[in-house]
């Protein structure tokens, strides 16, 4: 019984905070830092939602790769080049141009999507 209480005491002081640090990920020259967060208010009012790792939105603020690969997001909303089964549930790693990267991190290996490298 102690060690379930120690054990759940371990769990709730190793619980993330809004801000906290998840992960660095460096896809080609750029690194990303993902940081503990909500993506809605409604999830932050919750009492029941933990903050979860928040990836960058590539729709709003594109990245590319130095070879002018776009960087995306397995979550990421499909495109007008999207290539896969259609259904009301598609993100991008559905697409057959997505090429996972690390953590949600991906690729598009899409050549209407490429643009002239630097």
């Amino acid at each position: 019984m102690l060690e379930k209480i120690i054990l759940q005491d371990e769990q709730q002081s190793h619980t993330p905070k809004e801000g906290d640090l998840y992960k660095e990920v460096t896809i080609s020259d750029k690194t990303f830092r993902l940081l503990y967060g909500y993506y809605e208010n409604f999830e932050r009012e919750s009492p029941f939602n933990d903050p979860t790792p928040i990836y960058p939105d590539f729709i709003k603020e594109p990245h590319y790769t130095a070879e002018g690969i776009p960087i995306t997001t397995a979550m990421q909303n499909i495109c007008e080049f999207y290539n896969g089964k259609n259904d009301e549930d598609s993100s991008c790693s559905d697409c057959v141009f997505f090429q996972k990267f690390q953590e949600l991190f991906g690729l598009c290996i899409c050549p209407r999507k490429k643009r002239e490298s630097k």
